[in-house]
């Protein structure tokens, strides 16, 4: 388990391809996780390939700057709904074009993006509305 956000940068900065295992697969309290999203911005983007982020903070990620960090947020498993809904609302068009490949997008995020000006976003929410259809 990672114990700091101190551990977290450490292990993310060594160079080392078994800390930076760590900083993927290792869970951390709550208050880590908080700790490196107000405090270590330049670690935001890193947090978001950790599979054990709390809700919560995917919540407060849904609205950083960087376009990467969304993107990332949008690609990922078992993201709670009202997370990839904002998402689905996003400016940047790689965001939304991965909310639209998410399976666990809403449908009517999906039926709203199937509409979207860029003809990827259209494509992959269609796709992903016809995979329900099959189900």
């Amino acid at each position: 388990m990672i114990e700091s956000a101190e551990e977290f940068v450490r292990l993310r900065t060594s160079g080392d391809s078994a800390d930076l295992r760590r900083t993927k697969q290792e869970d951390a309290p709550l208050d880590v996780w908080l700790d490196l999203v107000q405090n270590h911005p330049d670690m935001r983007f890193w947090v978001t390939f950790n599979r054990h982020v709390p809700p919560e903070v995917l919540r407060l990620l849904v609205r950083d700057d960087d376009w990467r960090v969304r993107a990332n947020i949008a690609s990922r498993k078992g993201v709670p709904q009202d997370v990839l809904d904002a998402l689905s609302r996003d400016d940047h068009d790689a965001v939304v074009s991965s909310t639209a490949s998410n399976p666990g997008t809403p449908t009517d995020a999906l039926t709203r993006l199937s509409r979207h000006s860029w003809e990827d976003v259209r494509e992959r929410a269609l796709e992903q509305l016809e995979e329900r259809r099959k189900k």
